[in-house]
């Protein structure tokens, strides 16, 4: 029996997680795109999938059994009554629309479909994404799986039994990969302020942190890593203390990460 797997939106998440199903599940489904703006880049990429600029250019006969919501939040309630049409009770709505509430969704489809919410982060690209994932209780496990089957091959899936939850996993998991991007890029900036040239100090802060990533990778205690690293007295242990002074990375970050969960929430 052949699936129609529908995504709303083939932008960076969206293109990522649709790469990754292809390439390492074999899957036998029928992908069809929906993204108005989708750069022929992407379709050559993705080209075992048909694209479409718009639902009316979809077949009316098509029923989806899953439809992945890969768009703005902005953007969902202009297409909601289109997709409804499009979709049953049977179907699986998966969205990763930071903020948008499994009970909006179901509302606004108006087809008691089941809702599964997730918030993966971009380095689905290279399949290696953290999937934070939402469905209620009282769903059918086999929706579960289906989740799954798509989305296990972009990276590992966390389960949470909240959805509440997932405004602040967004702030840490979602958005957490622009964090690091943000401190390599200062990182460097004051390598370079310290005399060594842009390039240097660039591959030497990026290198720096795959590096560490590796090492956290096969050892996930941070604090035993970092004070394996810090010796008494030492460079590390001078810069370390500028950071922890008065708490004030952890101010920082914490407040970084309240103004995320916030946006979520407005959203």
């Amino acid at each position: 029996m052949t699936n129609h797997v529908l995504f709303v939106g083939a932008g960076n998440m969206g293109s990522a997680i649709i790469k990754s199903y292809l390439k390492i599940s074999g899957t036998s489904d029928v992908i069809h795109v929906i993204d108005p703006f989708v750069s022929d880049n992407t379709k050559d990429l993705l080209s075992e999938c048909k694209f479409y600029e718009s639902f009316t250019d979809l077949q009316d006969s098509i029923e989806f059994d899953t439809v992945v919501l890969a768009i703005k939040p902005q953007s969902f309630d202009e297409i909601s009554r289109d997709l409804s049409n499009f979709i049953t009770e049977k179907s699986l709505v998966i969205s990763i629309m930071a903020g948008v509430e499994t009970k909006r969704i179901s509302n606004s489809l108006n087809k008691n479909a089941a809702v599964i919410r997730c918030m993966p982060n971009i380095a689905a690209l290279v399949n290696r994404s953290v999937n934070v994932a939402y469905i209620a209780k009282d769903s059918n496990q086999s929706h579960k799986k289906r989740f799954e089957n798509i989305f296990l091959s972009s990276g590992p899936i966390k389960w949470v039994n909240n959805e509440d939850l997932i405004h602040k996993t967004t702030a840490l998991s979602g958005s957490g990969p622009a964090y690091f991007f943000l401190f390599i890029e200062a990182l460097a900036k004051a390598g370079q302020n310290a005399g060594l040239s842009e390039e240097q100090a660039m591959d030497l802060s990026i290198d720096t942190l795959i590096g560490a990533a590796a090492l956290i990778e096969q050892n996930r205690s941070p604090e035993k890593l970092r004070e394996s690293v810090t010796s008494k007295g030492g460079t590390t242990a001078a810069a370390l203390s500028v950071f922890m002074s008065n708490n004030n990375l952890d101010d920082l970050v914490s407040e970084a990460l309240i103004a995320a969960e916030k946006r979520s929430r407005e959203l």
